[in-house]
């Protein structure tokens, strides 16, 4: 903590930075892309047009395909079981209704998720009349999806490090200790950055195949040019990083097949699910049109008309020229700085919110600090994208909602997120605890990673995970409410009548309906077509190594997390309070976050937690027994252990870091 503002990474703009638009690969699908190891061996390019095609013939008259014909296909062509094809298709139903929601130019919130896997993922029974309008323009629910989603998605799993993560083994790293030490890890690995540079190849080397995938099924020649590239050899899978090298191969495996074909300005939308501007764009921008842009950029003094076509081959060039230009830029970049304001805008003056600043903040190469973004107090508001990584022994309480979000090479750290309406991706990372609710809750090769959780979806477990647990959402902070909402994660239930005028609490106007967490229903992605095995068949010989099931955490263990933020206007009114005994004040917080937060704690969670509430009861009371002078000597003795403990925890700097931030007043 230096200075007035907490410094970040790339999430602001400088004033003289080219502004010229630039777009680059977008990453969140990638890190949603899992398989079991075996899967992920077996699939190729040819394998992911293959299903394409057969999809396209089947459906030829629609562009959405129902679940059962995914699951007939995937078994007959991929030779997945279903419990891999049914993971597969609700990760691609959850990133294709954010690529709806991000495509729409409104304030409304994500589409609420109430019953993951379920027909009913888009509401529910009280909400039903307020939802009409989402429910048509959100067209595509778990019962199917569209062609050019479920190749695009299929072949994003064939990307070279992904499949890496997912069979990672112990000899990947030496020891427990420092695996998130960047010279342990495997190249691919070392940064957020430089997974994005693999990325970035890998789409310009299918980038004929992304192409003819955004016109299937309804254009025929490119579903023939999708089946001649099927029926091709396989190419070599090896990472390359060298766009002239990635270029070249690109020319070897699709030669000029597809090239002729001309491509709407709707085709040309769908590019938004692999492309976006650099960093996001401006958090507040509107979508943007990627067919509109590319006509412009190709016939610059021709306006565009309704039912205009793109020939592939102009398409390509242009998006390989830029996605060049954004790697090699990306190789020597020079970094902007963020300056991430915590204080409250001056009284009658609105918050300009977002004004200059990028979608996606990044926090990075931080060391024993203390990250503070207090809670948005607008009804409507744009998601931003977060990445933490490379950062040890550091604090984060970013009480916001976000569309995704990557923890990647922490270690030591503490971590509270608003709410995520995508994926949350922790990745490499070791001694970290976090709290969130998130939709899909992902784990890869980490070490000693307690997660509370709320999450509608079983969480993921991939690679090499040592000494994980899980455990029950322990926190509330106010602001939590709106963050779900927004993130699609609750939904308002309406009643009638109304509830009492009297009550001002706009967080508290409307009950929340949730999903059921299934924080403890955590899926081991290489044992997810292994069968289940009766308890009663124990002459059955298995590998304890090997069959370690994921540790949830005991509830003699679990602790309420007070997130240190009290809203300005609370604080006038609690104000007085601050008088009272300590006791008084811990019963009142504990019984406020067990009131007010819209998950229920398992009994035996909520049992724990009031039984340390009784007991400093007990204490309190026992204290009041004693001589003053017993009294005094017994503080004394409290007050010189709880120093001790600030100083070998390590919390006596967080400590400092919140009294700093409460005179500033952004705590």
């Amino acid at each position: 903590m230096h200075g007035e503002e907490f410094l970040g990474r790339d999430s602001q703009l400088s004033e003289d930075e080219d502004d010229s638009f630039v777009f680059t690969t977008k990453p969140h699908a990638f890190g949603g892309a899992v398989l079991s190891p075996k899967h992920a061996r077996e699939l190729t390019p040819s394998l992911c047009l293959g299903i394409a095609s057969a999809l396209s013939s089947e459906f030829s008259r629609k562009n959405i395909i129902p679940y059962t014909l995914w699951i007939t296909e995937a078994w007959r062509v991929l030779g997945w079981a279903e419990p891999s094809a049914a993971l597969f298709w609700e990760m691609a139903t959850m990133y294709h209704t954010l690529y709806l929601a991000g495509r729409v130019e409104s304030d409304e919130n994500i589409p609420p998720i109430l019953s993951c896997g379920s027909h009913s993922s888009m509401g529910s029974a009280p909400q039903l009349e307020q939802n009409k309008l989402n429910k048509q323009k959100y067209s595509s629910t778990a019962k199917e999806l569209p062609v050019w989603l479920i190749g695009t998605f299929l072949l994003l799993h064939c990307e070279e490090s992904i499949y890496r993560v997912e069979s990672n083994t112990s000899e990947v790293r030496s020891g427990v200790e420092g695996i998130w030490q960047q010279k342990q890890l495997p190249t691919r690995m070392r940064s957020h950055a430089s997974q994005q540079d693999h990325y970035t190849c890998y789409i310009l080397r299918h980038l004929r195949k992304i192409l003819l995938l955004s016109a299937v099924p309804h254009n025929d020649e490119a579903v023939r040019a999708c089946m001649t590239l099927a029926a091709m050899p396989p190419a070599s899978t090896s990472v390359i990083s060298d766009v002239s090298v990635v270029e070249k191969w690109h020319q070897e495996e699709h030669s000029n097949i597809g090239i002729n074909i001309s491509l709407s300005v709707e085709d040309l939308e769908k590019l938004h699910f692999v492309l976006q501007p650099s960093l996001g764009g401006g958090i507040d921008d509107p979508p943007v049109d990627y067919g509109q842009f590319l006509w412009n950029e190709i016939y610059r003094d021709v306006s565009i008309t309704a039912g205009a076509s793109i020939p592939l081959g102009e398409v390509e060039r242009l998006i390989r020229q830029q996605l060049t230009d954004s790697y090699q830029k990306h190789l020597c970049p020079e970094m902007s700085i963020a300056k991430i304001s915590l204080n409250d805008p001056p009284d009658n003056q609105p918050a300009d919110k977002g004004r200059g600043y990028q979608k996606e903040l990044t926090y990075t190469n931080l060391r024993g600090t203390t990250i503070f973004l207090k809670p948005e107090s607008t009804e409507t508001q744009h998601l931003h994208d977060l990445v933490i990584s490379d950062c040890s022994d550091a604090h984060f309480y970013l009480l916001q909602p976000f569309e995704h979000v990557t923890i990647s090479f922490c270690s030591g750290c503490t971590i509270v997120v608003g709410a995520v309406a995508g994926l949350l991706y922790i990745l490499d990372c070791e001694k970290t605890q976090l709290t969130s609710a998130a939709r899909r809750l992902l784990i890869s090769n980490s070490s000693d990673v307690l997660s509370h959780i709320f999450t509608p979806s079983p969480p993921l477990l991939v690679g090499d995970n040592r000494n994980c647990q899980l455990a029950p959402y322990n926190t509330y902070y106010e602001g939590l409410r709106e963050d779900l909402l927004a993130t699609g994660l609750a939904a308002a239930v309406l009643q009638d009548p109304p509830l009492s005028p009297s009550s001002t609490s706009t967080a508290t106007s409307w009950p929340l309906q949730c999903a059921s967490n299934k924080w403890k229903q955590p899926v081991e992605l290489s044992k997810l077509e292994i069968p289940q095995v009766d308890e009663d068949s124990s002459n059955i010989a298995t590998d304890d190594a090997a069959m370690q099931t994921p540790i949830l955490l005991p509830a003699s263990e679990f602790n309420i997390l007070f997130v240190p933020f009290v809203s300005n206007p609370r604080k006038e009114t609690e104000e007085p309070a601050i008088s009272e005994p300590l006791e008084s004040q811990y019963n009142q917080m504990l019984a406020e976050i067990l009131q007010l937060s819209p998950f229920r704690l398992p009994i035996e969670y909520e049992r724990h937690s009031l039984g340390k509430a009784d007991r400093m009861k007990n204490l309190q009371s026992l204290m009041k027994t004693l001589s003053e002078e017993q009294r005094a000597r017994l503080e004394d003795e409290l007050n010189r252990g709880f120093r001790d403990w600030l100083v070998t925890s390590g919390n006596l700097r967080q400590v400092l870091d919140l009294v700093h931030l409460e005179r500033r007043g952004g705590v």
